[in-house]
């Protein structure tokens, strides 16, 4: 009964955001759409990217109402919040008998993160944008990212 009733809750607070994003992107699975799926690729990205800057925005604006620092946020949150979908499908792959699979999305996701994420990002400043230049990091919250991390370990 209380189940039944959350689910109607869940359905109510997200059918919005699904119609949303039923009406903006071909759903390339029906034989109607089957040529259109670079269509649905580019915008799909598109989505995922303009509900990534809302999620930052919003964790910048709680933070900073709160009175916690954006290293904190950052590490807490946002994260948090893109490494559990990671953790996710790998305990999946894991109960499917794929251990090797699960391994190497861990390994690989955080592999990654790290030369893309920042690899790119820093290799485009350094050499289009600025050639010669320094990317300055700040490690002000190097501490509570090592405690975090030792104690997710």
């Amino acid at each position: 009964p209380a189940d039944g009733k959350m689910n109607k809750v869940k359905w109510l607070l997200t059918w919005p955001l699904i119609f949303v994003l039923f009406t903006t992107i071909p759903n390339c699975s029906k034989p109607r759409w089957e040529k259109w799926f670079m269509l649905t690729f580019i915008l799909s990205t598109l989505w995922i990217a303009l509900f990534s800057y809302f999620m930052v925005w919003m964790v910048t604006v709680i933070g900073y109402t709160l009175g916690i620092p954006d290293v904190i946020m950052g590490i807490t949150f946002l994260a948090a919040g893109t490494s559990v979908p990671d953790c996710m499908a790998s305990l999946i792959v894991a109960r499917q008998g794929l251990g090797d699979m699960a391994v190497s999305n861990t390994v690989g996701s955080n592999v990654f993160d790290i030369l893309v994420g920042l690899g790119v990002p820093w290799g485009l400043q350094t050499m289009a944008i600025d050639y010669g230049s320094t990317v300055k990091i700040n490690s002000k919250g190097l501490v509570y990212s090592v405690a975090l991390l030792l104690g997710s370990v």
